[in-house]
């Protein structure tokens, strides 16, 4: 792939829609046609923060984006496809899962998939202007490729599943609710669980 060729969103040759989920508008989304592509490829920035903004806000997702998020991807069209190689960076805080306070997580997720054309142009999950990132263009262009969406999906799969703003995060205490990293309690370490009461007294026979 040719490096020197590089394009920053947005520009000319981009055609931009909304992306909209029952109803609601999402995101900005920026589908690229595929035929202006030179065959040595062509790399692309994204770094217009509604891409995950939106979508963040939409679905109610506790994150906030500390340093700017910013995708670069080079794309090279093929026979059967398209191959994509770049990466999502930036910085958010996620709502640690011991104490709730921010968890500062890096994103730096790396990108090298290969993303198989549609099969058929009447498909209707080709057509569906929504979702799919590869899809046949409605202007009768031929293929076109939603980055914006690829960013989207780069960045959720880099997102812990249960962020912690400490490896040795004490979290909550169970009683009274304290964050055990910042303040001490009095609640007993070894307080009962109400769930065990039909076991206590019970002996076990060796």
């Amino acid at each position: 792939m040719d490096s020197g060729i590089f394009t920053h969103f947005p520009e000319n040759i981009l055609e931009r829609y909304d992306i909209f989920i029952s109803g609601k508008k999402v995101m900005a989304s920026n589908w690229v046609l595929l035929h202006s592509i030179p065959p040595s490829g062509k790399t692309y920035v994204l770094d217009d923060q509604a891409i995950w903004t939106g979508p963040l806000a939409e679905f109610h997702m506790p994150c906030t984006i500390m340093e700017p998020l910013r995708a670069e991807f080079s794309v090279l069209a093929q026979e059967d496809g398209v191959l994509i190689r770049g990466s999502v960076t930036g910085k958010v805080a996620l709502p640690c899962t011991r104490c709730s306070e921010d968890a500062v997580v890096v994103i730096d997720q790396r990108v090298d998939t290969f993303e198989p054309f549609p099969s058929e142009a009447n498909d209707e999950d080709a057509l569906d202007v929504d979702q799919e990132l590869l899809r046949y263009a409605p202007t009768g262009q031929g293929m076109e490729m939603n980055l914006a969406a690829l960013a989207w999906e780069e960045f959720l799969l880099a997102l812990p599943m249960k962020p912690l703003c400490d490896p040795v995060c004490k979290g909550l205490c169970p009683q009274c609710g304290a964050n055990r990293n910042t303040a001490s309690c009095s609640c007993g370490t070894d307080a009962a669980d109400p769930r065990m009461a039909p076991l206590r007294g019970l002996k076990v026979k060796r």
